[in-house]
């Protein structure tokens, strides 16, 4: 979708080292759990997505880097928010940290003690 819109509705970075891909990240529009879990209020809305960093080179800021360009991406493109959901509990704990306190939290979602988390992020936010 991203090579057929020309990036306009999907849109990916990819961070290299050496010719390797070490870390990706996206926007699009905001996924089919989200527009279901949130009753279609966030379902207009750009979610950030898709965001991975190769484990022999996390830990070394490459999300973050991958993060603020999105996020400059999205404020030369005119977006004033964005979405972003999460099952896994690492990725939970860290953007936790990042954006505080989710919009949604979906209890167990995933099964006993496993819940989804939706945040709704403003691109003008100081993150970095």
């Amino acid at each position: 979708m991203d090579f057929e819109t020309r990036g306009e509705k999907r849109y990916f970075l990819i961070a290299l080292a050496e010719d390797k891909i070490i870390g990706t990240i996206a926007w699009g529009t905001a996924n089919e759990l989200i527009q279901e879990c949130t009753n279609g209020e966030l379902g207009t809305m750009v979610e950030i997505g898709t965001v991975y960093v190769h484990p022999d080179y996390q830990r070394q800021g490459v999300g973050n880097r991958l993060l603020a360009e999105m996020l400059q991406i999205l404020i030369a493109r005119g977006i004033q928010e964005f979405c972003l959901d999460s099952g896994f509990k690492t990725a939970q704990t860290i953007w936790y940290k990042k954006f505080g306190e989710p919009e949604y939290i979906l209890k167990d979602y995933w099964g006993q003690g496993q819940d989804h988390m939706i945040w709704k992020i403003a691109t003008n936010g100081a993150y970095f």
